[in-house]
């Protein structure tokens, strides 16, 4: 638990907050373990916190109107978890997507109430909070148009840099699921990448 508060303190760092802003805004959170397969968001319903990833990697997803699985994104270590749910304030702050732990997580449990609070109360809370919107948005905006501009090698590549050892981290429909493809497509992706 002590580890997870210290990443936590290395992560709002770069953002301003200084010893006194971390300390109030610990106040509010609390550690959580999540097991593997644990739905910890839902899409449709609203939502009270954000998550900082201690350990564990997540999913976003969706279910399409034909029933299918549609993996929009992960998350790993030392990123955020809102479900978008944060951001959408015009649906009570509902999750746009459901989250999925695909290994056991360990996180932090932040609620929106203390971002608020912080927001109000230290000078460079806005540093974060617009970090957030930022980088979540642009993934769900880079992913969009990445299907439609990039060849799918230029997307596998771009996922083995952006989350390293996914591989040996999930199983390959999630992977497939993602980049929109079949698992037995994407498993002659690598054999043919291993010929080359």
């Amino acid at each position: 638990m002590e580890k997870a508060f210290g990443k936590f303190k290395q992560f709002v760092a770069p953002f301003g907050f200084n010893d006194t802003d971390y300390a109030t805004l610990v106040q509010f959170c609390e550690f959580v373990t999540f097991p593997k397969g644990a739905e910890i968001m839902k899409a449709g319903d609203k939502q009270n916190f954000i998550y900082y990833i201690s350990k564990g990697i997540i999913r976003n997803f969706v279910l399409s109107n034909d029933g299918q699985t549609r993996t929009y994104g992960f998350r790993i270590e030392n990123m955020l978890v809102t479900g978008y749910a944060i951001h959408n304030y015009k649906n009570e702050n509902r999750s746009v997507v459901s989250i999925e732990c695909l290994e056991e997580c360990e996180m932090i449990r932040i609620p929106f109430s203390a971002l608020k609070f912080m927001e109000d109360n230290s000078k460079d809370a806005h540093k974060v909070a617009r970090y957030i919107a930022e980088a979540h948005i642009m993934d769900l905006v880079e992913f969009i148009i990445d299907n439609d501009t990039k060849s799918l090698m230029d997307r596998y590549n771009n996922l083995e840099a952006n989350f390293p050892n996914i591989h040996q981290r999930l199983p390959q429909h999630i992977i497939a699921s993602y980049l929109r493809i079949t698992p037995v497509h994407l498993s002659n992706i690598k054999k043919n990448r291993k010929l080359v």
